[in-house]
């Protein structure tokens, strides 16, 4: 998680954007994110302190793990927020489309998302081309380092960047 895109949400993450896409945002993004308990340095965002599921504008110090999954929940539901009032017609995308929109956002902030190429061609309804987009968000280290090379020891990101796509796209898991 980069940034955080408000304060804290009133409004759940089913409320947001269903609860169909709740539920599998939920899966994949915890799934991706892994969970630790406890603080730790993210070697892979410049060593920002992180906790829970990718947690890094709260408190650092131990939380439980249902803890953890209330956070994430609110969390994703401030970025679907987000990403929806940045993307026009987001009401109407599949849930697999939401999905995928909102867990960029999540792991790579929703400036860059609002910036995107992504979010132009998710807001002219570009599709399955606009899901194609997901595979360009492989890069770390400023461009520099290509996720999808397997030396390079970060294929977590592009892993992800392929489920978000198979996710817009509709395809099953």
């Amino acid at each position: 998680m980069v940034d955080q895109p408000r304060p804290p949400v009133k409004r759940t993450l089913a409320a947001v954007i269903g609860a169909s896409a709740a539920a599998l945002l939920i899966s994949l993004t915890s799934s991706q994110e892994g969970v630790s308990l406890t603080p730790y340095s993210d070697s892979l965002a410049n060593d920002l302190q992180t906790v829970c599921f990718g947690e890094t504008n709260v408190p650092m110090h131990a939380y439980t793990l249902p803890q953890c999954k209330d956070m994430l929940g609110n969390s994703l539901a401030g970025y679907a927020e987000a990403v929806r009032d940045a993307t026009p017609g987001f009401d109407s995308l599949t849930d697999g489309q939401k999905v995928a929109a909102v867990d960029m956002a999540y792991n790579a902030g929703v400036a860059n998302y609002k910036a995107s190429t992504l979010r132009e061609m998710y807001a002219g309804k570009k599709f399955p081309s606009a899901c194609e987009q997901f595979l360009r968000w492989r890069f770390i280290n400023h461009g520099k380092t290509d996720c999808a090379v397997p030396a390079n020891r970060c294929g977590g990101i592009y892993t992800r960047r392929l489920l978000e796509r198979s996710a817009c796209l509709g395809e099953p898991k």
